[in-house]
This record gives structure tokens, sequence and C-alpha cells, in this order.
């Protein structure tokens, strides 16, 4: 007779500060959040050692120990540092916004790119531009504004619901908000369509330190927000009365959660402009790496740096001495995921 008990997987338990903090951990998804991390941090360093002033690895470390000369230095830290953290910050912000939305609504295509994030961000924007003026500030209110807008439309629209529904309500308003946009560009001043059109191709070539500063505090702010509501989410996914039967409070973790992940990813938006791909791709790469049945926050951060980190390199480098914006490389593999998507489950019916 076959023993139809699941099989249990190997875990390790964490304790620190002398006991007073402890967790229990599986190790294959621990093992693949730290090779994703090191990758990532791989990935920087490759990137960071590319671009017209070519710089060999080692001396790359050697500058990051501050040993190098002051023409390197600057090269580095002044040049290249600030768009490759925020290649992983805002890797990392998408990566958990998209676990989020995808487990609430229980579908892996309930991202926030999809569902009109990131066309209200670009509205904003446009409203912005023709209005009130292009500074860089402004860019960010009017990304802001509108990325706030669009979610608590399609929130109120949908009537609170997170399935199906709400990503349908999410891609209708999304649609009609593309459409808005090209009659701004359509009607725009040249210089001001041409100021909009660099912003919503999406770059982190602009993002200086002293922005990204203020940025990276919120954002982290946020994640550590998200990680420490993982445990409720993940009590969620197995039902909204077992949850309430475990004491879970399922309509303000809920809420907590959209109201989390909506503003990572607006956030992110504003800085830099849409940033397809990562938030729809990192959750469900690394479900399948780690072999769990459900969304991990830290292993979607991790996999949704390592893509974005990926993206600028091939963005900064592919085409040197020109240089793509990181949302055009980002959107093609968005693409080519989806078809993938796709066709899975075509497979997976037969």
């Amino acid at each position: 007779m076959s023993d139809s008990r699941p099989m249990r997987r190997p875990t390790i338990t964490l304790r620190l500060f002398e006991e007073r903090i402890s967790a229990r951990l599986e190790i294959r998804p621990f093992v693949i959040g730290g090779l994703l991390l090191l990758t990532a941090l791989a990935i920087a360093l490759i990137d960071l050692s590319l671009g017209a002033y070519s710089t060999p690895l080692p001396h790359v470390l050697n500058t990051l120990l501050g040993g190098a000369d002051e023409k390197l230095t600057m090269v580095i830290f002044e040049w290249r540092m600030p768009r490759i953290a925020a290649a992983l910050l805002f890797g990392a912000a998408l990566g958990i916004s998209g676990a989020i939305f995808q487990s609430l609504t229980r579908n892996p295509l309930g991202s926030p790119d999809v569902i009109g994030i990131d066309a209200g961000a670009f509205t904003g924007v446009l409203v912005t531009i023709t209005f009130f003026g292009s500074a860089s500030w402004q860019f960010a209110l009017g990304a802001l504004c509108g990325s706030v807008t669009a979610a608590g439309t399609v929130f109120v629209v949908s009537r609170g619901t997170t399935g199906l529904r709400f990503i349908l309500t999410g891609v209708g308003i999304g649609i009609a908000l593309t459409a808005i946009n090209t009659w701004f560009l359509s009607t725009a001043r040249l210089e001001a369509a041409m100021s909009a059109a660099d912003w919503g191709a999406g770059a982190l070539d602009g993002i200086e330190a002293g922005w990204l500063l203020p940025v990276a505090f919120t954002l982290c702010a946020l994640i550590v927000l998200a990680m420490a509501l993982q445990r409720a989410v993940s009590t969620m996914e197995l039902g909204g009365d077992v949850a309430l039967a475990l004491g879970v409070p399922v309509d303000a973790i809920r809420l907590a959660m959209l109201l989390t992940g909506g503003a990572l990813t607006t956030i992110v938006t504003a800085s830099a402009g849409p940033i397809g791909f990562v938030a729809l791709a990192a959750p469900q790469l690394a479900r399948m790496l780690a072999g769990t049945p459900g969304l991990s926050l830290p292993l979607s951060a991790a996999m949704g740096a390592v893509l974005l980190t990926i993206g600028d390199l091939i963005a900064a480098n592919a085409f040197a001495p020109g240089r793509l914006p990181v949302g055009v490389v980002t959107f093609s593999g968005g693409g080519a995921y989806l078809l993938w998507l796709l066709a899975c489950r075509r497979h997976s019916r037969k």
C-alpha cells in the first residue's frame, strides 16, 4: 500500500538574539534565494565594470573598497552606482509588488503593469507636462497622482474584489488610459511629446544619488511592511474562510497588501518611468525555481533584482556607445514571457 501523506520538505531552524526570534525555513527556497541574491550582485559588479570607460573587475572591487584614484571613483560612484543600485532596489520592489497582486488575485497575470497602474502614471505625466511643466519633480508628482488615481479607480469599479474581475477591470481601465495617452501625445507640443515619450520608455540613467536616497528609504520601509504581512497572506491563500477561522483579519490584510503593493509600483514608476515585465514574471519564475506551491516575497524580490539588473546590463551595453531605455528591454522580455506562459498553459490542458 502506498503512503498518501504529503512529503515533508527539509527545513532548518534559524534562531536569533538568544532564541528570542526563531523561524523555520525550507532548505531549497533558502538556497535558491541566496543564489539569486549572489547572481544579482554578480551582475551588478559586471555592470559596474562596463561602459565607455571600461574597468576591469579587480579595479571595480578596489574602488568599492576605497583604494582607487579620483577619476575612477567618480566613474564608479557618481556615474554608474546610482543607476545600478536603483536597478537592484527597483527590481526587488517590483518583484514584491507583483507577488502581492498575484497572490491576492490568484492569477499569474495579476501584476500592477497589467492592471493599468503604469498607464495611469503615464497619463499623469502627460497631464502634468501639458498643463504645468516638465521639471523632473513635476514628472514624479504627476506619475504618482496618475498611478494612485488609476489604482483607486480599479479598486472602486471592481467593488473591492481581488479575483478575475479585478484583473479584467484593470485591463479595461488600462486600455482606456492608453487611448487617452495616445490622444495627448498626438496633440501635445513636439518638445512636450518627446519629453513624455522619453519618460514613458522607462530609464534608470537620469537617477542621481541625492534623489535615490529618500526613494530607497521609502521603498525599504514598504518592503519591510510587506515582509511582516507575508505569513498572513500565505494563510489567506488557503481560502478566506480558513483564514478567518485562524484569526486573520482578511479584509484589513487584503487592503494593507493592496496599498503596499500599489505604493511600491507607484514609487518605482514615478522615479524611473514604466518598467514592465519584472513584476509580472519575477514571482512566477522564483516559485518555479524554488518548487514552492505559493508565492514568496523574499524570493520574488531576489528574482526581480536579477531581472532588472540583467535588463540594465543589456540596455546600457548591448548597443554601445548608444543606450536603450531599460523599459524597452523589459517590455520586450515581457512579450516573450507572456507567449511562453500561454504556451505552457495550453500544453498543461492537453
